[in-house]
C-alpha cells in the first residue's frame, strides 16, 4: 500500500474519456437500440428517450407523462417541420450544425418550441450576429414568440442605433408600447433631432389611432420639447393644429435651464472627439506657457481644434464622463496639488470642484455612476500612496473607501460592469522600479478589493473597457537583468512593449481575443475609444518620445497610423491626459447660447 492511499479510504484514479460523444454519433449512423419515435408531417425520426429527456424540459415532461398512453411509442410533433426535427436531431447526437440566415430562425423556432436550450443558444447567437435593418422585424418577432430577451436586446440596441431609418420601415407601427417607450426613452438613441422622436410617436399613434390616441400623453412625456429647434418648433406647432389633440405649453428658459428641462441630449446629437490636455509631465522640462494646451481630435476629420487649457497644470489625472471631463491633482512648482476641475463641451469652460483630503500625482483616476473614484498615486518621487477617496458629483461631498492593499501607482486603470480594475502599476521604486505583477479590484457595493496575480509586471500601460472586457495596451514592462543577486533587478529593468491583452471581468487574461502588436513599444501614451476604433496617441520610451496617431478595431490584422499628429511644439508628447469627449453638434450647441420661448409639454386638449 503506498502512502497516498490510507485503509479504508477510496483511491483517486485518473479516469479515461467515456467516448460519450463518438458513441452518440456512432448510435445515431447506425440506428441502434432506439426506444422511441418522433414524427413530424408524417416523416418518422428513431430517437432514444433518456437522452432527449435529459437535454430537454420538453421532452422530459413528454416522456414521464403522456408516454405511457402512447401504444405506438411516437411523439407527434406539432408545427415542426421535418426538416427543422432532422438536424435537431443530428445537433443532439453529434453537436454538428450548419447555420445560415434562411436555416437558423426555422432551427432557432423549432428549438424553441421543444426546449432544446444549448441549440437555442447557438441559434440566438448567430441571429444576432446577422441582425440588420432589413431583417429586425423578423427577429423582433422572433423574440417576441419564444421570450428570448438576448435577441430581443439586440433588436432594441439595432433600433436604437438606426432609430432614422427603422421609423420610416413598414415594421416600426408595429413595435409594442414597451418596445417603443423603451426606445424614446432612451438617452443612446442616434437621433440628430428631436423632431425625429415626436415624428416616430405620431406615425406609431397613426397605426391604429382609435387605440393608441389615448395614449398619447403617456407617451409625449418621452419627447424632449427642449431640444426642438426654433424651425422645428413651428413645424410641430402646425402639425398639432393638424390634428388638434394636442397643445403646447411654453416657458421662458435660459440656456442652462432649457438643458436641464431637456433630460440630456441624445447620443446622435453629440459628435464623438479625443481629447487632449497636454499637462508637460516631463520632470525636466521648463513649463512653456502659463496654461496647458488642450486639443480636440476629431477621428472622421482627423482635424485638431484647440480648447481652452487650464492654467499652471502639471502632472494631473483626467476622465471623462460623457461631455464632461474631470481633472485632479498634479504637481506645480514642486507642490502636490488636492484640486479637481469639471470641464463642460456645453460652456467651453473650467468649473473647479470640491478638493480632494490628499495631494497626488501619477494615481489612478475613474468615473462611474456619477461619482469620481481617486486611487493611489504618489506625494514624492518616492513616496507611494494606498489612500483613495470618491467625490459623489450630485452631492459635491468626498467620501471614504477602502484603501488599496498597498501603494501603488502608474496603474492602467478602467470601469468595467461596476467595478474598478487597477491592472499593474509601481509599488516603489529605489534603485529600480518594484512592478506589480496583478490586478486589483475593486467591488464598489462592498467596498472590497480582490487582487488576481498575473505572470508579468508592467506599469504606465493603458486601459479601455469595452463591450466582453478590457483591452491593456503598452506600457514599460519588467526587464529581468541576468546579473541580478538575491532576486534584486539592477537598472534599467524595463523596457517599452508592443506587447497588448485582453482581460476578462474576472481579471483573467484571455489569450484567444487577439490583439496586434503595437509599430513600436510604446509607455505612458494616451488611449482612448472613439466609435469603434481604440486610438493610441503619443507615448515614448527610454530615449524618445512620439506624437504619432495609431488606431485599431477589434477584429483587425494590425493597427494603422494616421495622417495627423499630435500638434505639439516638442519632438513628442507622453503622460498627458487622453479622454473621449462627447461634444454637442453645432446645431445643438445653438439651442443654448441664449434665453428664449421654448416649449416644455404636450398636453390634451
Amino acid at each position: 500500500m503506498t502512502s497516498s492511499h490510507k485503509r479504508g479510504q477510496p483511491s483517486m484514479l485518473k479516469t479515461r474519456p467515456l467516448g460519450l460523444k463518438e458513441g452518440l454519433a456512432e448510435m445515431y449512423q447506425e440506428e441502434l437500440l432506439y426506444d422511441a419515435t418522433l414524427v413530424a408531417d408524417g416523416q418518422r425520426f428513431p430517437c432514444h428517450r433518456a437522452l432527449l429527456a435529459a437535454i430537454s424540459p420538453y421532452f422530459r415532461e413528454v416522456f414521464t407523462t403522456t408516454w405511457k398512453d402512447s401504444k405506438d411509442k411516437e411523439v407527434v410533433l406539432q408545427d415542426v417541420a421535418p426538416s427543422v426535427v432532422q438536424s435537431i436531431m443530428r445537433y443532439v447526437y453529434t453537436e454538428d450544425v450548419a447555420l445560415t440566415p434562411e436555416v437558423a430562425p426555422l432551427l432557432f423556432e423549432g428549438a424553441s418550441k421543444l426546449q432544446i436550450i444549448p441549440l437555442q443558444t447557438i441559434c440566438c447567437r448567430f441571429l444576432i450576429t446577422a441582425l440588420s435593418v432589413q431583417n429586425w422585424f423578423d427577429m423582433y418577432s422572433l423574440s417576441r414568440a419564444h421570450k428570448s430577451q438576448a435577441l430581443l436586446q439586440a433588436v432594441l440596441q439595432l433600433l436604437t442605433q438606426n432609430f432614422d431609418r427603422i421609423v420610416e420601415d413598414d415594421g416600426f407601427p408595429q413595435l409594442d408600447l414597451i418596445v417603443l417607450t423603451t426606445l424614446i426613452s432612451s438617452g443612446e438613441l442616434a437621433v440628430a433631432s428631436e423632431y425625429t422622436v415626436y415624428q416616430a410617436v405620431r406615425r406609431w399613434v397613426q397605426g391604429q389611432p382609435s387605440q393608441r390616441r389615448a395614449l398619447l400623453p403617456q407617451l409625449m412625456p418621452h419627447v424632449r420639447l427642449p431640444l426642438l429647434s426654433q424651425e422645428e418648433q413651428e413645424k410641430l406647432q402646425k402639425d398639432l393644429e393638424q390634428w388638434r389633440d394636442l397643445q403646447l405649453e411654453w416657458e421662458f428658459l435660459d440656456g442652462e435651464e432649457r438643458l436641464r428641462r431637456s433630460q440630456g441630449l441624445r447620443e446622435g446629437m453629440y459628435k464623438p472627439s479625443i481629447l487632449c490636455i497636454d499637462t508637460q509631465m516631463c520632470e525636466y522640462q521648463e513649463l512653456e506657457t502659463n496654461e496647458a494646451p488642450m486639443g480636440c481630435y476629431d477621428p472622421q476629420t482627423e482635424l485638431w481644434e484647440k480648447l481652452p487649457g487650464l492654467q499652471s497644470l502639471t502632472h494631473a489625472c483626467c476622465v471623462s464622463a460623457g461631455d464632461r471631463v474631470y481633472v485632479s491633482g498634479g504637481i506645480y512648482k514642486n507642490a502636490y496639488s488636492t484640486a479637481v476641475y469639471e470641464f463642460s463641451s456645453f460652456t467651453n469652460r473650467w468649473l473647479q470642484l470640491p478638493s480632494m483630503a490628499t495631494s497626488r500625482a501619477a494615481h489612478a483616476f475613474l468615473f462611474h455612476n456619477r461619482r469620481l473614484y481617486v486611487l493611489g498615486g504618489w506625494r514624492k518621487f518616492q513616496t507611494f500612496l494606498n489612500l483613495t477617496e470618491s467625490l459623489d458629483l450630485t452631492a459635491g461631498t468626498w467620501a471614504a473607501m477602502a484603501n488599496l492593499p498597498f501603494p501603488l501607482s502608474h496603474p492602467a486603470s478602467s470601469v468595467f460592469r461596476d467595478k474598478l480594475y487597477l491592472l499593474g502599476g509601481a509599488t516603489g521604486i529605489s534603485s529600480h522600479w518594484i512592478f506589480h505583477r496583478g490586478i486589483l479590484i475593486y467591488e464598489i457595493g462592498s467596498d472590497q478589493w480582490t487582487q488576481v496575480p498575473l505572470g508579468m509586471g508592467f506599469y504606465a500601460a493603458s486601459a479601455v473597457a469595452l463591450d466582453s472586457g478590457i483591452y491593456v495596451i503598452g506600457g514599460y514592462q519588467e526587464k529581468k537583468n541576468k546579473d541580478s543577486t538575491d532576486r534584486a533587478l539592477l537598472p534599467e529593468n524595463r523596457h517599452s512593449t508592443r506587447k497588448c491583452f485582453f482581460v476578462s471581468g474576472l481579471g483573467r487574461v484571455n489569450h484567444s481575443i487577439s490583439i496586434p502588436k503595437l509599430p513600436r513599444g510604446i509607455a505612458n501614451a494616451g488611449v482612448a475609444c472613439c466609435g469603434k476604433r481604440i486610438y493610441l496617441l503619443g507615448g515614448e520610451d527610454l530615449t524618445q518620445r512620439y506624437k504619432t496617431v495609431y488606431h485599431w478595431a477589434p477584429g483587425e490584422p494590425r493597427w494603422h497610423r494616421s495622417a495627423m499628429e499630435v500638434p505639439v511644439p516638442r519632438e513628442g508628447i507622453s503622460r498627458f491626459g487622453c479622454v473621449t469627449l462627447m461634444r454637442p453638434k453645432a446645431h445643438i450647441l445653438q439651442l443654448f447660447q441664449a434665453a428664449s420661448l421654448v416649449p416644455v409639454a404636450a398636453v390634451c386638449k
